[in-house]
């Protein structure tokens, strides 16, 4: 229990900045817009904390797994409550354009969180596995192309290696073409040609499939991944379009039945996640809410009512038609997809409990 609170700081402090951020971009937004922000709160419950800004009240609530930004006429069921028409200074008053600032702000915020994360690690350098060959599976087609132990590859096809996790990445991606590995051998710069062989094994999303594979083994061996700064701006751009397009792909395989929901992780999952990358230092921290930054800015993006994603798309329904969508199928909807997002959120925390063990040790205290 001791070591779960120990975890617990992190992830809060993680989970707390990334919805401030996020939050902060629809805030920022509405006044460019010039849309006036009624409330700005940092988790949900009961308030910890409050305070009466000029036209805007901030709150710091009990559960820090959320927040919001409240714009003064946000529905047309508060409008008709309040017996008027949209006026200036409110949401449904805003140009189509401005709206949509509103609405993206968040994510966009998200986005450029992760970037600069990422930059700040590719700087400062974390170590990491070099990808270096340590040994050779007999019969394999790296053995086969002159592969030899001792080898440290720094490019695949072209692209550079910066790490074995890289290396391995790049080689799974392969779908089984032949590969052109640049290597260094005794401070000579070779270059082989090796054609992976599928077989049994775990995906990049950790499912079983027939993947490529050319039969090495890494080097007890590690090196300090650190970039110039000029050369962090680009790696970090394209560290994260990748990672992006890899959340995507899991999130379509997992829409599609290709990816089973247990590999989902809710908020004890991510505190445990939180406290490791603590212990393994400062890089490694910041990786890991970079991580999240862009899973928090995908997520959000999602064409579900009750998320930013769900906003747009009738915002985008509306462009299409000229004409807005009817505000009761709005709040319905909207309605719907608040009660698919609790009832994924009740699933996510028990499958946490079921990777975590503590269903089982549950059992065993109760039996």
């Amino acid at each position: 229990m001791i070591d779960f609170l120990i975890q617990l700081i992190p992830a809060v402090i993680i989970l707390g900045v990334l919805i401030f951020v996020h939050e902060l971009g629809h805030f920022l937004a509405c006044r460019f817009a010039g849309v006036k922000v009624e409330k700005f709160s940092i988790g949900f419950g009961p308030e910890l904390t409050s305070w009466q800004g000029r036209e805007t009240r901030y709150s710091i609530s009990l559960i820090p797994f959320g927040g919001y930004v409240k714009p003064k006429g946000e529905s047309y069921e508060e409008i008709e409550k309040q017996d008027r028409e949209p006026q200036t200074g409110d949401f449904l008053a805003a140009s189509r354009r401005n709206r949509f600032l509103i609405l993206i702000a968040g994510v966009a915020m998200n986005f450029v969180l992760a970037y600069v994360l990422f930059v700040a690690v590719m700087v400062m350098g974390q170590p990491v596995p070099a990808p270096k060959i340590g040994a050779l599976i007999e019969g394999s087609p790296a053995e086969a192309s002159g592969l030899r132990v001792g080898d440290e590859i720094s490019h695949v096809n072209g692209s550079v290696v910066s790490s074995w996790q890289d290396l391995i990445m790049k080689i799974l991606g392969s779908d089984g073409s032949t590969l052109t590995l640049t290597l260094e051998r005794e401070g000579k710069i070779h270059e082989i040609q090796v054609t992976p062989t599928l077989e049994e094994g775990s995906d990049v999303f950790g499912q079983r499939a027939r993947v490529p594979r050319i039969g090495i083994i890494r080097a007890d061996a590690f090196r300090i991944a650190k970039y110039p700064l000029a050369e962090a701006f680009v790696a970090a751009g394209v560290y994260e379009w990748n990672l992006t397009a890899l959340t995507c792909r899991a999130l379509w395989r997992l829409v599609t039945g290709k990816l089973s929901p247990r590999t989902l992780v809710g908020p004890i999952g991510i505190v445990s996640l939180a406290g490791s990358a603590a212990k393994m230092g400062a890089a490694t921290l910041l990786q890991f809410t970079g991580f999240l930054s862009v899973s928090l800015g995908v997520l959000n993006v999602l064409p579900i009512p009750a998320l930013d994603g769900g906003h747009l798309l009738f915002l985008g329904i509306e462009a299409v038609r000229r004409k807005r969508v009817s505000p009761r199928l709005q709040d319905r909807a909207t309605q719907l997809g608040f009660y698919l997002i609790m009832a994924l959120a009740v699933f996510v925390v028990f499958n946490d409990l079921v990777n975590l063990g503590m269903i089982q040790k549950m059992k065993v205290f109760f039996s």
